[in-house]
């Protein structure tokens, strides 16, 4: 965005430019201008236009925000410049009036919003940004692991909103004046940009103006792990395993909570003896590589791709083989896993998950059998297979330890609850 100049020129400091510019927010990866500020345009912008006469310009700065992928980026602050411009003159504007520049990732933007709020950071911030003016991707991957991330998710919060925006004001071509800094500058003229907007998908610049953006994001999903239900034991044989997991998604961040539940209660035949008895209580965290504040930028399933999780586990169980064959206890596991979730359809709230877990469990148990194993009469009854002195019983007495793989799974889920975006104001 240009104003022109004349040889005298008046010197407006970048906190003019700020105070004085309003911002068109626009929704989360959308370029048409919603309905709060479509009203703004048409009963403030225009009459203050107009009333400067016909001197008067307006000088726009196209933008967003830096945390999605730079193509996108590039697409948007494009997209929603022409956006801007077309509605502008679709409501009477003179399109020799209108000067807008658009900034694919303004980290110069950032730097003066955080200046101007006296943010404890802006001196790193802007020095990084100078360090590496133009050189988007080192920019947004040094800001990522600033503090361990907790800067970025700050700045996410803080400021991308106002990122996501056309900033318009409204000046008088007489008066000359121009930027001493970045934050007015020659417009942008992307290197390669054909070659860049190739890449992109097309701008729709047309776009209705409507009152809201029904994209939900996934807050708790359901799922059931489909080899459980084919289990298969040796010596037992085919063993369904009924199992129900829920997995909880927080509204930013790397980690999702989880809690399942096995109960294959069989009361198997009573002719062969056989039983299938377990109740197994599991708890789970997960940390997916794909940060999941990405949805707000491509409306997909915000936790998804690669995982890496850990688990504990409490269990009880009855197994029996036989009538001379069979165990009874409980018992404590623990252990890490690795796993990919594959959304399904274009809701994305339908998803394939594959995985795996390994790792240990502690059980304590004592063996039965069919009928009193000291006088050997089948009674119709089990009994602890203990032949001692009844005495001296004492339950547990036996223990196992297994360490190595102890799941996989190839999982259904559906997402149960969603929720609106939060922690992100009107759009990316």
């Amino acid at each position: 965005m240009v104003v022109a100049v004349k040889a005298t020129a008046q010197i407006m400091p970048d906190s003019m430019f700020l105070k004085n510019s309003r911002p068109v927010i626009f929704k989360v990866n959308k370029t048409y201008v919603q309905k709060n500020d479509s009203i703004w345009i048409v009963d403030s912008l225009l009459p203050a236009l107009k009333a400067v006469g016909p001197t008067g310009v307006l000088v726009g700065r196209s933008a967003a925000s830096p945390e999605g992928p730079f193509l996108n980026n590039v697409r948007l602050a494009k997209g929603r410049r022409d956006s801007a411009f077309k509605y502008l003159k679709a409501n009477g504007f003179d399109v020799t009036k209108i000067l807008f520049n658009a900034i694919p990732e303004d980290y110069v933007l950032l730097k003066y919003m955080m200046k101007q709020a006296n943010d404890p950071d802006y001196e790193r911030v802007r020095q990084l940004v100078d360090e590496y003016d133009g050189k988007y991707d080192i920019i947004k991957s040094r800001l990522q692991k600033l503090d361990g991330g907790k800067l970025w998710d700050r700045l996410l919060k803080q400021y991308y909103p106002e990122l996501r925006a056309v900033r318009i004001m409204v000046a008088d071509r007489r008066d000359l004046f121009s930027m001493p800094s970045d934050l007015i500058v020659p417009p942008v003229d992307f290197k390669n940009e054909r070659i860049v907007m190739d890449k992109v998908p097309k701008i729709d610049a047309d776009e209705p103006v409507v009152p809201e953006d029904d994209y939900r994001r996934e807050m708790l999903s359901i799922k059931t792990n489909f080899l459980e239900w084919g289990a298969y034991v040796p010596q037992y044989g085919q063993c369904p395993i009924p199992n129900v997991s829920l997995e909880y998604y927080p509204s930013h961040g790397h980690f999702t909570y989880g809690a399942s539940f096995d109960c294959p209660w069989w009361i198997g035949n009573t002719t062969n003896h056989k039983y299938f008895e377990l109740r197994n209580y599991t708890i789970e965290s997960r940390f997916y590589l794909r940060l999941s504040d990405l949805s707000y930028v491509d409306h997909k399933a915000a936790f998804q791709k690669l995982y890496f999780s850990a688990y504990t586990n409490a269990f009880l169980y009855q197994l029996g083989f036989n009538a001379k064959k069979g165990w009874v206890g409980e018992g404590l596991g623990a252990g890490l896993g690795l796993g990919y979730v594959m959304p399904l359809g274009r809701s994305q709230h339908w998803r394939l998950e594959f995985g795996a877990t390994f790792g240990f469990f502690v059980t304590k148990h004592d063996p039965f059998v069919y009928g009193c194993p000291v006088e050997n009469i089948e009674d119709g009854l089990y009994y602890y297979n203990y032949t001692g002195d009844a005495d001296l019983f004492k339950e547990r007495q036996h223990r196992f330890v297994w360490v190595g793989p102890t799941r996989v799974g190839i999982s259904l889920t559906y997402d149960l609850l969603y929720r609106k975006r939060k922690g992100v104001r009107n759009g990316l």
